[in-house]
């Protein structure tokens, strides 16, 4: 299986773009600078941290229900809030938690049946592995048709 998205981003006056999903589940939706780093603008468009967090909500959530119900402990609800954190600590952007908090509605299950599996959701979710994936890159410049650079790997 493999799923993908396309970012498209124009940097020259309006340091805005637009993501669209193989799944059309967005489609051209705005990102956008302002939405990133100005709160006060309360901007309609997503930003990259916003995704990521939607991302790992929605895998936790989704992992969780399975495992809860692999137990014989079907949840009845499950909601998920992740918070991703942006920071520029020295000179550049990094993001250095993620948080995130579930609420579950899950009838007759003990606390630490319910903590263990909550924690295998955590640790074997698929997004939770790809933030610790390795990722290859290739790049290109449309000037030079043809070519295609792929870069390393570098871990900080």
């Amino acid at each position: 299986m493999d799923r993908g998205a396309i970012a498209t981003w124009s940097g020259t006056g309006t340091n805005a773009g637009t993501l669209t999903t193989d799944s059309g589940a967005l489609i051209n939706a705005p990102f956008s600078t302002t939405a990133r780093f100005d709160l006060e603008a309360k901007p309609t468009a997503t930003t990259p941290e916003e995704l990521l967090a939607a991302a790992y909500a929605g895998c936790f959530t989704m992992t969780l229900g399975e495992r809860l119900a692999a137990a014989g402990h079907p949840a009845h609800s499950l909601r998920t809030e992740a918070r991703v954190q942006l920071v520029k600590p020295s000179g550049y952007w990094e993001i250095p938690s993620i948080r995130i908090h579930c609420s579950a509605v899950v009838p007759n299950i003990a606390e630490a049946d319910f903590l263990a599996i909550a924690h295998a959701a955590r640790i074997h979710g698929p997004i939770g592995h790809a933030m610790r994936a390795d990722i290859t890159m290739t790049v290109s410049l449309e000037s030079m048709p043809g070519r295609e650079w792929q870069l390393p790997l570098q871990r900080a």
